[in-house]
């Protein structure tokens, strides 16, 4: 290889290893900004004896409070019927319903919610009932309460939740840093070539 080639051949490796960094960076920032349930209560596959009168979810980090009736927790029993009795509230990384349980079976819940970053986040557990005898079991309803606008108003409202945008300004920041970095390398590894070579 010429002395000619030497410098081409690492501005290229160097343009090849940046252009690398680079796609990582964007191609994980935003997946790491997606909310998950962290824990819930009931746990996930726990078995409940004692009458229920809420069930929680609690995500990594807030979930958006849209207000427009786009989160949705259902809790459906083994005969399909509806045991939530009201529509879910946000609070911070936290989303509840009241629900009310009918016979004694697994118990399914699952949820629609807006993550921090403004995707949709959708997924579901279960649990098990398993009342004391002649404990009283609700009749459950084919769909459920009519939420529609009135959802997740989270208490008061918008204090009750983080800045909306707030995952994703710091998500954005990040990709500018990092860009902004990967540039700065670049230009310092293309002036050390150039220099070289006019030495």
């Amino acid at each position: 290889m010429s002395r000619t080639d030497r410098p081409r051949t690492r501005i290229a490796a160097a343009a090849v290893l940046l252009l690398t960094a680079l796609a990582v960076l964007l191609g994980a920032a935003p997946a790491e900004a997606h909310d998950y349930l962290v824990s819930s209560s009931p746990a996930a596959g726990s078995t409940v004896t004692a009458p229920l009168e809420r069930v929680t979810l609690t995500f990594d980090a807030a979930v958006l409070n849209t207000g427009n009736g786009s989160d949705v927790l259902t809790v459906t029993g083994p005969d399909g019927k509806h045991y939530e009795t009201a529509c879910p509230v946000v609070r911070n990384d936290d989303v509840s319903a009241a629900v009310s349980l009918g016979t004694a079976g697994t118990y399914t819940v699952g949820w629609r919610v807006v993550s921090a970053d403004g995707h949709p986040v959708a997924d579901s557990i279960t649990f098990r009932y398993a009342p004391a005898a002649g404990a009283r079991a609700a009749a459950g309803s084919a769909s459920g309460p009519s939420c529609g606008d009135a959802a997740v108003r989270g208490g008061s409202g918008s204090s009750a939740t983080k800045p909306a945008s707030s995952s994703s300004i710091v998500v954005l920041i990040a990709v500018v840093a990092g860009v902004l970095a990967l540039l700065v390398v670049a230009g310092v590894v293309v002036a050390v070539v150039l220099t070289r070579r006019r030495a």
